[in-house]
């Protein structure tokens, strides 16, 4: 049976409750001397702030939904009994972050798992909170692109045009390097007209809001895209993995407009 819209709605509330205190507290470390960044196990860069900012998220929704679950970059996986996991990041892009760069972003998704054991992102919000702007959409309800001063409008990917004509946002030459497809980054060089390194999450903003045509990633774990399968969707585009997978759990992504899908997963799996 699918999620009750009860449910939903009650969670949306507490959604964009968290990710305001989250974009609040990231942003008071945000350009400051306060921020040190150590190293992880698997040597990928993490703050004080990541971690207060997660551990502020799942406070608030423990709180409030004692059986759900979480999944989080920074303090892993706790399993919940409702059917509910919070998918977090609290800041996707900390090398941005750290750098005084405002390309961070926090991401918080919302997966219910079904009967059948399916999972499916029902609601999740993007902030950028050094941009001041967020990208939120709710399963049937819209994608929603809000902005420090201006009013609420829908949020739409852009119409479809050749990959010649289009921006196509990428991540890092590295981590095509790390992944071993290289090959795949050449195609699109010598494809996509106009070629962009705004990785991380801002690539899939943008996509959201029509101000890129395609976000590719060879390397992408579940929390650095929890939002965006419902928030693209409702935009009116597609996320996917390499294979066409949906979801989160595919291990890299391709996010576009429905009409050049089928082009780009031939372009970079060839």
């Amino acid at each position: 049976m699918p999620p009750a819209e009860q449910d939903i709605q009650s969670r949306l509330a507490v959604l964009l409750r968290v990710a305001d205190e989250a974009a609040d507290l990231t942003r008071s470390y945000f350009q400051s001397d306060r921020v040190r960044v150590e190293s992880k196990a698997d040597e990928s860069p993490v703050t004080q702030a990541d971690r207060e900012a997660e551990q502020c998220i799942r406070a608030a929704v423990t709180a409030a939904f004692p059986k759900d679950g979480f999944i989080g970059e920074e303090y892993g996986t706790q399993p919940g009994s409702s059917g509910y996991h919070w998918v977090i990041d609290p800041i996707d892009g900390t090398v941005s972050f750290a750098a005084g760069v405002p390309l961070y972003g926090s991401l918080i998704g919302i997966e219910h798992t079904d009967a059948h054991g399916t999972r499916h992102v029902v609601a999740g919000v993007a902030s950028m909170p050094a941009l001041h702007e967020r990208v939120w959409a709710v399963q049937g309800g819209g994608a929603w692109w809000e902005r420090q001063g201006k009013p609420r409008v829908p949020a739409r990917v852009a119409p479809p045009q050749s990959l010649k004509d289009s921006i196509v946002c990428t991540a890092g030459v590295e981590y095509y390097r790390r992944t071993d497809r290289m090959q795949a980054l050449r195609k699109l060089e010598e494809t996509c007209g106009r070629m962009r390194g705004w990785s991380d999450c801002y690539a899939l903003v943008l996509l959201a809001t029509g101000r890129c045509q395609a976000a590719i990633d060879p390397m992408m774990n579940p929390w650095d895209c929890g939002p965006f399968p419902v928030i693209i969707a409702e935009a009116g585009g597609v996320f996917t993995s390499w294979t066409g997978e949906p979801g989160i759990h595919g291990g890299d992504s391709v996010g576009c407009h429905p009409a050049m899908h089928a082009e780009l997963l031939r372009l970079i799996r060839d």
